[in-house]
């Protein structure tokens, strides 16, 4: 009930800026449009299929995108230029690919890749939290964001020659936060994987407490 009054506000502000300001596409800038993205840049959003993209000692983990053009744009536009509503469509393009997947009828629980904590305070925002909010907010589904701790500042794994050594030990799972997600399925977010070096690390850690019921769901795969 509370998500959808919350929701039923965010509408109604949404309409109210809309007759003050011109809606312009939030990738290419164009006007033509009534939503945050433009008919050709909704098109270009390469959505891959419902099924696991691998397999991590029995764990799925899933893919909604290719990095590529409209989800790269996205993506960087959240990361890198502050453009924050850029989490409002990446939530909403997991939420309809998650849709697709045979694994969305469980009890489950959000949860998301962490930032180190300066990188949080140097942007202003986890970015991975806002596009968590937006994933909650379609599912209906609760967020644990204490339940992954980032306990080692690393280099960006796109800078990185050996990914799997540049994020060892980076993460720790919260065992305050352990008991909240007892009998329920994890969803562990991301916004990209290329060789999967940082959901394996986080993996691992589950797997060390003897956690295993987890789905990992990424906005986009590359490479």
């Amino acid at each position: 009930m509370f998500l959808e009054l919350r929701n039923n506000l965010n509408r109604f502000i949404e309409f109210l800026l809309n007759l003050v300001f011109i809606k312009k596409c939030i990738v290419c800038s164009c006007a033509k449009t009534d939503d945050l993205l433009c008919k050709s840049c909704a098109k270009a959003v390469h959505y891959l299929s419902g099924f696991p993209h691998k397999i991590y000692n029995e764990i799925p983990i899933y893919s909604a995108a290719l990095y590529q053009d409209t989800v790269k744009s996205l993506i960087g536009n959240l990361k890198f230029k502050h453009k924050k509503t850029s989490a409002i469509v990446l939530g909403k393009i997991l939420f309809d690919y998650f849709q697709k997947t045979g694994d969305k009828n469980k009890d489950y629980i959000i949860c998301f890749v962490p930032s180190y904590f300066t990188k949080s305070a140097t942007r202003g925002y986890n970015h991975m939290f806002l596009i968590a909010k937006e994933f909650s907010n379609l599912t209906g589904i609760e967020i644990n964001k204490n339940l992954i701790n980032k306990i080692k500042y690393t280099k960006p794994q796109y800078k990185s020659k050996n990914r799997q050594k540049n994020i060892k030990g980076s993460f720790r799972i919260n065992n305050r936060e352990i008991n909240s997600i007892k009998g329920k399925t994890v969803i562990l977010l991301d916004d990209i994987t290329t060789s999967g070096a940082t959901l394996e690390e986080i993996l691992n850690c589950f797997i060390k407490k003897g956690i295993k019921n987890i789905i990992c769901l990424t906005v986009a795969k590359a490479g």
